[in-house]
């Protein structure tokens, strides 16, 4: 609950509030590195979306092809660069518009590929493509499908009715294409994937199909074979993990409407095993990656370039690299692979189209099912632009990958090979605050204060009192009511009048990153009202100013819940989602924070045990109160409810990590 109720949310993309440091020779930001990304990406992108917003992609676009190429690639070709274009820039385009240079730009991109989308689908334009002849349009309406679903709200929500129909009609269509049974399984899967997502029903024999055989065809240590054979190649990171990951995703978000389904147990409850072996792919794939930032050339489809780390950078994308993984270590290789190989001479032609190659120009590393179109899965590479600035991923100073710090003469971290179900064991955590102490009066007077740190006003319209404030069952009940006659105003800014008794309640421990206690757990279990004017809250805040302040849950006045980190009044990165039943279920809301260096912290966010996002701060050694409390209107909108209303929470709980040799 933020102290400063006015406040500018933005990604600033020319922002460079971090220390540079050396990376690859030269001085180099993350801010800098995430300006470079964006202007790499738009200038792949630029001759697809400009041409195909203007109907002209098929009268423009030329079409290369490999040495010895199979027939009908002009047929194909142009579907391929739309749906490989988009599907690398999806989660970049879905952070959306803002007031920012980077948030204009999108913008601009978003509004080019929602009128490509609307040519490629409509039988009266020029550029209308082909999802049936042939077997290739499956493989590219399924990437189109993927970028999809990974900017459901920019590249579908935003298109007109009329295209989201021709959309689903195209992509029924490609069921009559009958998949190679290998990671072409996926492509249909995945086409099932977008039509559950956006109409509510899929074939979900395809689904399931492509599932279990690439479950039946995982051959361990992170590596699945495409089919039932080993390939030595990019296919675990072209296709197969991840649009496994994005088909499981949209899996997990229509869990409820598929409450019934026979496979529900495995591929959504249980699902996490899939995500492990990605991780552990992902491992190996940042492994990869020389001190030059070049990779080996094993295997088919080279000439998709970068796009041969689509894994790695959609692993950091989903903030879930493993915990031997530094963001910014892996921010640094992405950079670097990208950098060596897309600025090699003549990979792009006079025109600014993809040529096929390697590294340049090198017409003969092509297969036969190779064209111009193709070239355009190397915008994959480009997913963890999806990352808003202030996450671990661009905000901390660039790091030495595994090889660059191997071959420097720097650490050479053990790596070791993945298996399932294995045990991590917590030791050397300390329970702060144990889940009982809302059971009696004693225990919570062992752990909490009444009221706020600083008093018992703050920034809405209610005023604390111990009255409001209740133990029962195990649960503590916070209840807001109107005030009967005129309290006066609020002594905290903006000096709202006082129109309810509320309670709130404080932690007596001082939360402190550092050295000594390098990692804090910070958890409970809520019900939140979610109605207008109401704005409960259980967050940490400073001991000594502020900021520093972390949101770990939130709702102002509806069903969203906020989980903001705020650096400076103006520095601000929020993690928004929607939970409709918060007021009447049961759910839990957590933070870990853990020390980075001598001044940054990392606080990663969870709702329910899933993993909302990350944030990369300066609180190091800096003390955070906890505090739960319902505060009314302010932010939540006014006018307030004129009854009663209830906050719970239960089995709140602070656990600490004391300093052993791994942390030195």
């Amino acid at each position: 609950m933020k102290k400063k109720i006015n406040i500018l949310i933005g990604l600033g993309f020319l922002l460079f509030l971090l220390t540079p440091c050396k990376t690859s020779g030269q001085t180099i930001s993350g801010a800098k590195e995430r300006a470079y990304f964006v202007n790499m990406l738009t200038k792949i992108a630029d001759p697809v979306l400009e041409n195909l917003s203007k109907d002209q992609l098929k009268e423009n676009m030329p079409v290369e092809k490999a040495v010895h190429p199979y027939g009908g690639r002009e047929d194909v070709t142009h579907l391929e660069a739309l749906g490989r274009t988009l599907a690398g820039m999806a989660p970049w385009l879905e952070l959306g518009p803002d007031d920012t240079e980077e948030g204009k730009l999108r913008e601009k991109y978003i509004r080019l590929a929602l009128k490509g989308i609307k040519n490629a689908v409509d039988p009266d334009a020029k550029d209308y493509m082909n999802f049936t002849k042939g077997g290739q349009p499956l493989v590219d309406a399924a990437f189109l499908a993927e970028a999809l679903i990974r900017a459901p709200n920019q590249l579908w929500e935003r298109l007109d009715s009329s295209t989201q129909h021709n959309i689903i009609k195209e992509f029924k269509k490609t069921r009559d294409i009958s998949p190679y049974y290998m990671n072409w399984l996926l492509f249909s899967a995945t086409i099932e994937a977008a039509l559950l997502k956006f109409e509510g029903k899929a074939d979900m024999v395809r689904l399931e199909y492509a599932l279990f055989k690439h479950d039946e065809w995982y051959l361990g240590d992170g590596i699945y074979g495409d089919g039932p054979d080993f390939h030595w190649d990019y296919y675990n990171s072209y296709v197969i993990q991840p649009m496994m990951l994005d088909i499981l995703s949209v899996l997990k978000e229509k869990k409820e409407h598929l409450k019934h389904w026979v496979y529900k147990n495995k591929f959504i409850n249980q699902g996490d095993v899939f995500l492990d072996r990605a991780q552990r792919y992902a491992a190996v794939q940042e492994r990869l990656i020389s001190p030059e930032g070049t990779f080996p050339p094993i295997g088919r489809s080279l000439a998709y370039r970068c796009g041969a780390f689509q894994l790695l950078s959609q692993i950091a994308l989903k903030q879930q690299l493993p915990d031997n993984l530094n963001p910014a270590q892996v921010r640094s290789a992405l950079y670097a692979v990208i950098k060596k190989q897309m600025e090699a001479p003549q990979t792009f032609d006079e025109m600014g189209w993809l040529t096929i190659g390697f590294y340049g120009h090198q017409k003969e590393i092509a297969e036969p099912y190779i064209s111009t179109g193709s070239l355009y899965l190397c915008t994959a590479a480009f997913l963890v632009l999806g990352l808003p600035e202030q996450t671990l991923f661009w905000a901390a100073p660039s790091a030495d990958w595994t090889q660059k710090s191997v071959w420097g003469g720097g650490e050479a971290p053990i790596d070791h090979a993945y298996y399932p179900n294995q045990l991590k064991k917590e030791e050397g955590w300390e329970t702060v605050i144990d889940n009982d102490s809302f059971e009696d009066i004693r225990k919570f007077k062992a752990n909490w204060n009444y009221f706020y740190p600083w008093g018992n006003d703050h920034n809405g319209s209610a005023r604390m009192y111990r009255s409001q404030v209740k133990l029962e069952n195990n649960s503590l009940h916070l209840k807001a009511s109107p005030v009967a006659e005129s309290e006066g105003k609020s002594s905290s800014p903006p000096h709202l009048a006082i129109k309810y008794r509320s309670g709130a309640i404080h932690a007596k421990h001082q939360i402190k990153i550092s050295k000594e206690h390098p990692e804090y757990t910070v958890s409970g279990e809520f019900k939140a009202p979610t109605g207008q004017g109401t704005w409960p809250a259980f967050w940490l805040t400073a001991v000594d100013g502020w900021p520093p302040e972390s949101d770990i849950l939130e709702f102002k006045g509806d069903a969203i819940n906020w989980q903001n980190t705020f650096i400076t009044p103006n520095n601000v990165t929020t993690i928004k989602r929607t939970l409709k039943d918060a007021s009447d279920n049961w759910h839990t809301y957590s933070v870990k924070l853990k020390y980075i260096d001598d001044e940054h912290t990392s606080i990663i966010y969870y709702i329910d045990g899933e993993q909302t996002g990350i944030h990369y701060t300066n609180f190091t050694n800096k003390p955070l109160w906890l505090i739960i409390n319902l505060q009314m209107e302010g932010s939540s909108g006014e006018p307030g409810p004129n009854s009663e209303t209830s906050y719970f929470a239960r089995n709140v709980t602070v656990k600490r990590k004391l300093m052993n040799e791994d942390n030195n």
